[in-house]
């Protein structure tokens, strides 16, 4: 029995796109680009297909088009092509390893939201590409790489076991990711350590590899220093939230923050304060139980354990 298939899988169909058949892309862009769908993106597509005959290819740039109807469509392309598409849809030529040209379109066409590589496929122009172009993207942009499985060729310029592909790429940075947790690079790397402050999530699927840029600055909770502005909002928006809708479950997150931080003093008393208040929540006295302990505030130990002594 066939099953139902999102817009872009739809749209893969009927512009002939091998991304759902050959692959199955189409879903993974489905779930990672709906919530985009009507935004007014730049969006940047290396390789353009048809190889070398300029009449063939672009039947992924249509199929973009269609699924993003209000976005600003870029094809790069070794070959010259000479395609009917849509007005919003531009073919540049040349290569994805030249840092000029991708420089430039960066420039004149960027940022870019989303960036996909179809390109040549070549382990060393796989990761070129995207050492060069990634950094340049819109702040919260998504840049995938298809046909990762080239990795593992020895004529593409792979190696069975992934070293210096993108495999190694999308590991690396996702362990300098983890910096603020005690990750040491034993080769250090200055470029993925300024990607890895950028990036807020890396994704390995069958064949295709996704990283979404984001802010990847917050602290690790071992180390939360409310001096930080990112720490203090998210503080306040749990307060905040904890204000309009007030429950025992925003005061225990607040809690425990002031304890990562090292406001054990100012915890302690927000415990006996959420004690008083929840006087008959067994879960809460005893998870107030339990942080008090953690947190060395006898006091309010005590204090919460003559509830639990009452409810008893």
């Amino acid at each position: 029995m066939a099953k139902a298939l999102d817009a872009l899988t739809r749209a893969a169909i009927r512009h002939g796109s091998d991304r759902y058949g050959g692959h199955l892309y189409t879903p993974i862009y489905h779930a990672l680009f709906q919530h985009m769908r009507e935004q007014p993106l730049r969006f940047l597509e290396i390789g353009v297909g048809g190889y070398s005959s300029e009449k063939a290819g672009g039947l992924g740039l249509k199929m973009w088009a269609e699924y993003f109807p209000n976005a600003s469509i870029h094809g790069l392309d070794v070959e010259r092509k000479t395609l009917s598409l849509s007005p919003r849809v531009k073919v540049h030529q040349g290569s994805q390893v030249d840092y000029d040209l991708l420089d430039r379109l960066s420039r004149e066409a960027g940022p870019f939201d989303i960036i996909i590589d179809d390109g040549s496929h070549a382990v060393d122009h796989m990761v070129g590409s995207f050492r060069h172009l990634y950094p340049a993207m819109a702040p919260n942009g998504i840049y995938a790489i298809e046909d990762t499985q080239t990795s593992f060729a020895s004529h593409m310029g792979g190696h069975p076991d992934g070293r210096g592909t993108v495999f190694d790429l999308a590991h690396r940075l996702s362990l300098a990711m983890h910096a603020p947790e005690g990750f040491v690079d034993p080769n250090p790397d200055p470029l993925l350590s300024q990607l890895a402050t950028m990036t807020s999530s890396v994704a390995t699927y069958r064949n295709v590899t996704v990283f979404q840029r984001g802010p990847n600055t917050y602290p690790s909770n071992q180390t939360l220093d409310f001096g930080n502005a990112e720490v203090q909002d998210v503080f306040d928006s749990i307060t905040a939230q904890n204000d309009r809708d007030p429950s025992s479950g925003g005061t225990l997150s607040r809690i425990d923050m002031l304890i990562w931080a090292g406001k054990t003093a100012e915890a302690g008393a927000m415990a006996i304060e959420t004690a008083n208040r929840y006087p008959r929540e067994m879960p809460v006295l005893f998870e107030l139980l339990r942080m008090m302990e953690w947190a060395n505030q006898s006091n309010a130990r005590a204090h919460i354990a003559v509830h639990i002594a009452n409810i008893r």
